[in-house]
C-alpha cells in the first residue's frame, strides 16, 4: 500500500476514524512507533484546524486525508472546505505574549514534526500538504 485516501465528516469526534486510518497504513509502512506518533500529533492538528478554521465546525462538510508513500519519504495532505490561511502570517506561539493563549499551536506543533510543502486554495477548499521523514 503505497497510498491511501479517507473522507471523513468534518467532526471532531472523527478524528478516531483518521487515527486508525494511519495507525494501519503506518503498520503496513513498517514505521517505528516514535515516528507514528508524531505522525499521529500533527495530523490530529492538522485535522482539528480543519474541523475549526477550515470548516468552521458546519455540519455537511467533510475533511480528507491523503497518504502516499515513497522509500524515503512520506507525504500527506489534509484537505478541507474553508478559505485557507497563511501559515506564515500566523503569530509565534512561543512568544510571550502568546505563552498564555488557549489555541494557536497547532500550526507550530505540525512544523516541528513535517515540513509544510504547500498550502493550496481552489474554490472548492484548501490542503495543506505535508512531508515527513520516516525512521
Amino acid at each position: 500500500m503505497n497510498f491511501a485516501e479517507i473522507v471523513l465528516p468534518g467532526r471532531y469526534s472523527e478524528y478516531k476514524a483518521l487515527y486508525d486510518f494511519v495507525a494501519l497504513f503506518a503498520e503496513a509502512r513498517g514505521y517505528s512507533s516514535l515516528f507514528v506518533e508524531g505522525l499521529q500529533l500533527s495530523l490530529k492538528e492538522a485535522f482539528v484546524n480543519a474541523v475549526k478554521h477550515g470548516n468552521r465546525e458546519r455540519d455537511g462538510l467533510s475533511v480528507s486525508c491523503f497518504l502516499s508513500a515513497s522509500e524515503n519519504s512520506l507525504l500527506a495532505s489534509v484537505r478541507d472546505c474553508g478559505k485557507g490561511f497563511d501559515p506564515d502570517k500566523l503569530p509565534d506561539p512561543a512568544d510571550p505574549r502568546h505563552m498564555f493563549k488557549l489555541s494557536g499551536r497547532g500550526v507550530y506543533i505540525i512544523r516541528t514534526i513535517a515540513e509544510i510543502v504547500a498550502l493550496e486554495h481552489d474554490k472548492e477548499g484548501s490542503t495543506l500538504r505535508l512531508r515527513y521523514i520516516p525512521y
